[in-house]
């Protein structure tokens, strides 16, 4: 049986949906092909839903990622699921990462934007009054491994799209007037409820988040550094740019390509 990476591709109105989808993403999703026929996996992009996005964010769409891949009859079996963000971009020689993560939930620390992350605990901790996440193990949704066993990862995307429907219109008030993110902290309290110290914590190159708050962005350090490039934090028109200026420099690796 294959793996599947299932990558988040909706577009929404805050972006020009022809821009979106065929220019950035396209970068994107030439590595992970790449890398996919590599580590005998699938990719499954998600570009198309029956779910309005006015009604549900594609970052909270996402986690119904089961139900959508089981949708696919060209996905007969398949074994592991890792989710990831359309401005990722996976380095040709890239290890696999479903078994980095040693069949568990698994994830990179996002430790590059602590002011933000601390302000968007404590904004979503009335919803988690027993849960202490602590912000120093607070994980980047851009790359997740979910569990290896199905059931639980079945459970554990279904507490979120549950969470989701019962909270939607407070949710989604926090996300336009509060700025607190959209689903990463929720999950983050979610996953420490029900994973606890169960959790593995992958090595900072296979998320290199938050790359526009170092100095390693726009010399290409980052090609050499890491195995995931994450061009989050970027307006879409400088990610469109800088993430084609990367592929035209690094494609040649690429031999499908």
């Amino acid at each position: 049986m294959k793996d599947v990476v299932f990558m988040t591709a909706l577009a929404t109105e805050r972006c020009d949906p022809n821009f979106y989808i065929r220019q950035y993403t396209e970068w994107s999703i030439k590595s992970w092909e790449y890398w996919c026929s590599k580590n005998n996996a699938h990719l499954f992009v998600f570009n198309q839903s029956t779910i309005d996005t006015d009604e549900m964010m594609p970052t909270w769409q996402r986690w119904m990622c089961y139900d959508f891949i089981e949708q696919q009859s060209w996905i007969e079996n398949y074994n592991r699921v890792m989710l990831v963000d359309a401005d990722t971009m996976v380095r040709w020689d890239c290890p696999n990462i479903f078994d980095a993560a040693d069949g568990k939930y698994a994830g990179v620390k996002d430790d590059l934007g602590l002011g933000w992350t601390y302000h968007s605990i404590l904004g979503y901790q009335k919803w988690f009054p027993n849960v202490n996440l602590d912000w120093e193990k607070y994980i980047n949704n851009g790359i997740v491994v979910l569990p290896e066993s199905r059931d639980e990862g079945k459970e554990f995307c279904k507490r979120i799209v549950d969470f989701y429907k019962a909270n939607k219109e407070s949710l989604r008030w926090m996300e336009k007037n509060d700025y607190r993110g959209t689903d990463q902290t929720p999950v983050n309290f979610i996953a420490e409820d029900m994973f606890g110290e169960n959790k593995k914590f992958l090595q900072k190159k296979f998320n290199m988040n938050h790359m526009h708050k170092t100095d390693i962005l726009y010399n290409f350090m980052y090609v050499d550094m890491g195995y995931v490039w994450h061009f989050n934090g970027l307006p879409t028109a400088d990610r469109n740019n800088i993430m084609k200026t990367c592929w035209d420099k690094v494609k040649d690796n690429y031999e499908t390509a």
